[in-house]
């Protein structure tokens, strides 16, 4: 055995992440902690190292090695004894103190301080763990969320809300009714207020929320505030975010402990609470479909497919936060250097499946094998068809043979699905009607399993029996 002074670690579910010092031996300023090894593995989420600190008390060599080399989150690991965990660079530090005395700790490596979000969220919501930033993710060691909200973390699936229009509002589009979906890419009618017709509880579930200062903190003495036309493009652009469900985290009033760096609450000058990436992102130069979106027709005419900001009116969007960029002196130079948004759901939508391996893909019996655990979504897909995305417009690929999911409020299922024959409490998606397609002997088929929406725990080719 061998003591050592966490410094900095992180967490195992983030889906992207930050940087920091790696873990190293340190005994000067803080209490000994005993460990009986550590596991090496890849991310499965982000393609980045990770390692997960084995600390607790109740772990020994026996139950510590077989949980690594189990897969401690679908990905089979590299057992060391005795050691800590050398990942360089890092996000932060998740430790989690679970009542068995199973205690551990988890190592992301990464570079990219888009993921401290994500990471932060999965610490503290999904692995119900405490997180200390590195310095690379400053303002991340808040919980974003707490009491019952924090417990809401599983992927809600998008439900549409009919609402009969507030006093002094005018009457709903849809029969009289405001009708609303309820996911981060949404929007209510024009000139309403998504918070009075959708549901952020839900929409928190649907992707990591985070409260972080702003960018920067507006002026108070700005040429700006005299220029009539530029407030009148400001107030419409505000009304515009005020529709979407974006307000859900970028709002004084709908955020459960405020905004997430940018507010559409901070005044006449609040679009100087965006970062020079977002200006960019919302003038339309980098890509951010992957995130999904809903046809303008079944939104309430807002588009989010041309528009990372749900509008009613992309080239006038785009102008305004174009004007920004020009304002600010951001150069073309920079803007190209920028890659698309999506994080760890680009390289999902890139990735190449290969042959199955490791006792996953189909076996004699015709049951559906993955390591990693319970599974909340299930696919069984033509060989080339486009891997799942996010919903509501990538989750259902063409060349989807079966699809099999329970609902956020369903237990997930284990390992060992007949093909065709849906888990206790789970719906078939696909096909809409009837039983699936008979898997053909011999040919080859793709095996696709999520933990959660955006979290892959399996994607291989394997061929039917």
């Amino acid at each position: 055995m061998f003591k050592t002074r966490l410094i900095c670690l992180g967490a195992a579910l983030a889906l992207t992440a930050c940087s920091t010092d790696p873990v190293s031996p340190d005994t000067s300023d803080s209490e000994d902690i005993t460990a009986v090894g550590s596991c090496n593995y890849e991310n499965l989420f982000s393609s980045t190292p990770e390692c997960k600190w084995y600390s607790g008390t109740a772990w020994t060599v026996e139950s510590a090695s077989a949980d690594c080399l189990d897969g401690p989150f679908g990905a089979p690991g590299t057992w060391v004894e005795d050691a800590d965990c050398e990942v360089d660079p890092t996000l932060g530090s998740c430790i989690v103190t679970p009542d068995d005395g199973m205690d551990y700790t988890l190592v992301v490596g990464g570079d990219d301080p888009g993921g401290c979000a994500a990471g932060a969220m999965a610490c503290t919501a999904f692995a119900g763990g405490t997180f200390e930033a590195s310095t690379n993710c400053v303002g991340y060691d808040r919980a974003p969320m707490s009491g019952e909200a924090a417990e809401k973390t599983v992927f809600q699936w998008p439900t549409l809300t009919c609402r009969t229009a507030l006093d002094g509002e005018p009457e709903g589009q849809t029969d009289g009714q405001v009708c609303t979906w309820n996911l981060i890419s949404a929007s209510t009618e024009e000139g309403r207020n998504y918070v009075d017709y959708g549901d952020c509880g839900i929409v928190h579930t649907n992707r990591p929320y985070y409260p972080l200062d702003p960018w920067q903190v507006p002026p108070t003495d700005d040429a700006r505030l005299d220029d009539a036309e530029w407030l009148a493009e400001s107030d419409w652009v505000q009304s515009q975010v005020r529709s979407s469900a974006c307000v859900c985290c970028h709002s004084e009033d709908a955020t459960p402990n405020g905004p997430s760096r940018w507010s559409v609450d901070a005044g006449p000058l609040w679009v100087d609470t965006m970062s020079d990436e977002a200006l960019v992102l919302f003038a339309g130069h980098t890509n951010s479909s992957v995130l999904g979106a809903f046809d303008p027709a079944d939104n309430n005419g807002f588009d989010r497919v041309n528009s990372a900001l749900p509008t009613t009116n992309v080239d006038r969007m785009w102008a305004f936060f174009q004007g920004e960029l020009g304002r600010r002196g951001v150069t073309d130079a920079y803007i190209s250097g920028l890659p698309d948004v999506g994080g760890p759901l680009l390289l999902h939508q890139a990735y190449e499946p290969e042959a199955c391996g490791g006792g996953e893909g189909i076996d004699a019996n015709g049951l559906l094998i993955w390591n990693g655990g319970s599974a909340r979504y299930l696919y069984v897909l033509e060989v080339g068809a486009m891997n799942p995305g996010m919903p509501p417009n990538l989750d259902l690929p063409d060349g989807t043979l079966w699809r099999a999911d329970v609902l956020f409020d369903v237990p997930a299922f284990e390992p060992g699905v007949a093909y065709g024959t849906l888990p206790e409490g789970a719906l078939q998606r696909a096909p809409a009607q009837g039983t699936p397609e008979v898997l053909r002997s011999g040919s080859q088929y793709y095996l696709y399993v999520l933990r959660d929406i955006a979290i892959p725990i399996a994607r291989c080719l394997f061929t039917a029996q």
